[in-house]
């Protein structure tokens, strides 16, 4: 297996059930623990934003309805 996929303490995908996230908030911690490890930190930061952001404007929509 390789380096970066050391599940030491539990895999992100264990935790993402076990806590019952749904895809936008698995993706968002996804990219938040790991964006220090791929050394593009500011741009990861940005696409997590991103993230944030669409989920906000798709859950205001779906209140809506």
């Amino acid at each position: 297996m390789e380096k970066h996929y050391n599940n030491t303490n539990g895999s992100l995908y264990k935790f993402a059930e076990h806590h019952n996230l749904n895809a936008y908030e698995f993706d968002i911690i996804k990219r938040i623990v790991r964006c220090r490890k791929k050394g593009q930190f500011l741009q990861d930061l940005d696409k997590t934003i991103n993230v944030i952001n669409l989920y906000k404007s798709e859950s205001i929509v779906n209140d809506k309805t």
